[in-house]
């Protein structure tokens, strides 16, 4: 048995919990974080291939990574929606100028 190997005998087993020290003593607890200081989530998504690569191509001509890049729109839009102005994006913003009809005057 290597030391990364999970023991496969009763023999090795025994040898294995030889080695181990238990203590009543409490373990060591991280530091806390500083205020300014969030811890990171891993999340996964599921995203089609072809978004997936877009995204990956505007990732890599902002030089970032992709989790970076969608983190920045996250944290955006969630700026947007808990903003008290209710500003709305410039997608929106087309969107509805688009539906407009122009006026029509009489000359």
């Amino acid at each position: 048995m290597s030391e990364n190997d999970y023991p496969s005998t009763k023999q090795e087993l025994a040898d294995f919990m030889d080695r181990l020290n238990f203590t009543d003593a409490p373990a060591d607890v991280p530091p806390r974080l500083p205020a300014n200081e969030d811890i990171m989530v891993t999340t996964s998504i599921r995203l089609p291939l072809g978004l997936h690569s877009r995204l990956k191509s505007l990732a890599d001509e902002r030089r970032i990574g992709v989790s970076t890049l969608l983190r920045e729109w996250a944290e955006a839009a969630v700026a947007e929606i808990d903003d008290e102005d209710q500003m709305i994006s410039l997608a929106e913003a087309k969107r509805a100028l688009s539906r407009v009809h122009p006026i029509h005057r009489a000359s």
